[in-house]
């Protein structure tokens, strides 16, 4: 997914974004054993760099009350431990920490505005795994620090602590709560110290006098991090960055899928038009012409023709396809004409036998300007269109289908009804009247013979006439079984038209194809986030 490269271009736009989170990802699965990052962040004067030196109990970050006093980090760890920090400015290390879990960076001012120093807090926010704010009574709501600490909710843990609690009063830390949870950051902890007068009392730069406040609580909460707790915090930062990413991604997403349904609507539509239009050209054209049936299944029948009447028919079934055969096999006459007359090859596969058969004008007009109004409807969406867009395969899969029906279970039909009208007991019911008009002439012939007269010319006019019309008869009989038979294929052969028409698929592959990977992408995203919701 975040190596898409296709035409939707909201997708597109977020794949930048995606990648540096799944590097992130990357970088905070590669770190999972590497000792808590903890940032030390506030605004100027909140006493920052005193409560570092607090927890250290020495002077290892540099006080003052010039403003800005701190312009590089000063990193806090366990001795033996070295941080690269993305190779920040000026970076400080001070590795005698008795916390064996933690390194704690004390950063410049986060109301700062000396653009350096905002930059080295933003790099430094990036990559810690638990803010420690510090604040005062007057800075909690700084805005400058929580324009920088906004796009970490969720993704980070945070610890709130009050550095300059002068008496036993929680308004500012019950205010600062609340606002934090309605912004929606995860509160770890929260701690009201005084650390100046701890840092104080730890030199031996007083007497003790103060209350410290909860003091001893955050060091005791600093020295109880284990392995474990440590890489929970940091697993929870890893699921809230890619909950985060997965939130946005969707919503992102879904105000770009709005018109997805829309698209996907109008797209039904225009298939549906599109395959009307070709059922009206194809049943209400050449292939409703009756007399094209029964010229296929006659042609059938003259393949499989039995007995005398099933000879003359064929001898006739020749003489009547004269008309269109001798255009081809002379190669005159009009080619549309020709064409048009020689439908009946339909059902045989010739006719579509090519793959590149041109579409008929009608279609071809009708395809464009469906196709033209859902690619305007597709740009206008979002999607990448490119001029030279790759030709659809509604040729190809048209043919494809007309290939099926007629030189498939048309034909098999058509072969199936010949061979019912042509089999053995049929011919020789027609033949029979015939037959037996001849045998009863014999027999009087051999009769006459026989007793020595000769049989009168009138009786072989009468002979001939009546042996004629029973021909013609039953040569009207069988034309006319061709005919029904011819009408029940032509039915039938519609209707398996129209199915094969009506299936999902005739055109617009490739619009289809550009929805139903939209639609995918907003699925898989939204089974994501619900998969992150539970967990």
């Amino acid at each position: 997914m975040a190596a898409y490269d296709g035409p939707w271009r909201i997708m597109r736009r977020e794949t930048t974004l995606l990648q540096t989170r799944l590097n992130e990802l990357r970088e905070r699965e590669r770190r999972l054993d590497d000792v808590l990052l903890v940032a030390l962040v506030g605004g100027s004067g909140v006493g920052k760099s005193t409560l570092l030196n607090a927890l250290a109990g020495d002077q290892i970050a540099e006080t003052s009350e010039m403003r800005p006093c701190t312009s590089a980090p000063t990193v806090y760890h366990p001795p033996g431990m070295r941080f690269n920090l993305s190779d920040l400015p000026g970076v400080r290390h001070v590795g005698r920490s008795a916390l064996e879990q933690i390194a704690l960076i004390d950063t410049p001012d986060s109301d700062t505005i000396v653009k350096v120093h905002r930059a080295i807090v933003e790099q430094v926010l990036k990559e810690c795994d638990l803010i420690l704010l510090c604040a005062d009574g007057e800075k909690y709501l700084d805005e400058a620090t929580w324009s920088l600490l906004y796009p970490l909710r969720g993704m980070r843990a945070m610890v709130c602590v009050e550095t300059r609690a002068m008496r036993a009063d929680t308004a500012v830390r019950d205010h600062w709560l609340m606002y934090l949870r309605d912004k929606g950051f995860r509160i770890e902890q929260y701690f009201r110290v005084n650390a100046l007068r701890t840092f104080n009392r730890k030199l031996g730069l007083s007497n003790g006098a103060g209350e410290e406040f909860d003091f001893a609580a955050l060091e005791k909460y600093l020295h109880t991090f284990d392995r474990e707790h440590v890489t929970r915090i940091k697993t929870s930062n890893a699921w809230g960055l890619l909950a985060k990413t997965v939130n946005r991604l969707h919503e992102r997403l879904e105000k770009g899928a709005a018109p997805l349904d829309e698209l996907q609507a109008a797209l039904n539509r225009q298939d549906q038009a599109l395959i009307q239009e070709t059922l009206r050209h194809f049943t209400a054209g050449p292939l409703a012409e009756p007399h094209l049936w029964v010229q296929a299944l006659g042609r059938e029948v003259s393949l499989r023709a039995k007995g005398g009447i099933g000879g003359l028919y064929k001898i006739i079934e020749v003489l009547r396809s004269l008309p269109y055969r001798m255009p081809a096999l002379l190669s005159f006459g009009d080619q549309a004409q020709h064409q048009e007359i020689h439908a009946g090859a339909l059902f045989d596969g010739q006719e579509y036998g090519s793959e590149k058969r041109v579409l008929p004008e009608t279609l071809t007009n009708a395809y464009s300007m469906l196709r033209s109004d859902m690619r305007r409807r597709l740009i206008q969406a979002g999607f990448d269109m490119p001029d030279l867009f790759q030709e659809d395969d509604f040729a190809e899969e048209l043919n494809s289908r007309l290939r099926a029906v007629f030189g498939g279970a048309v034909r098999e039909g058509l072969a199936a009804r010949a061979r019912l009208l042509c089999a053995w007991p049929f011919a020789m019911l027609l033949d029979c009247l015939p037959l037996a008009m001849l045998v009863h002439t014999t027999f009087l012939i051999l009769r006459a013979y026989w007793e020595g007269t000769l049989l009168p010319a009138s009786s072989f006019l009468h002979v001939g006439v009546v042996f004629a019309l029973l021909v013609l008869a039953e040569l009207f009989l069988f034309s006319s079984g061709v005919r029904l038979f011819a009408w029940a294929a032509r039915k039938k052969g519609l209707d398996l038209l129209k199915t094969a028409m009506a299936r999902p698929g005739l055109a617009f592959k490739q619009e289809k194809h550009l929805l139903e990977e939209a639609h995918a992408l907003v699925r898989t995203i939204a089974q994501i986030q619900n998969e992150l919701t539970i967990k």
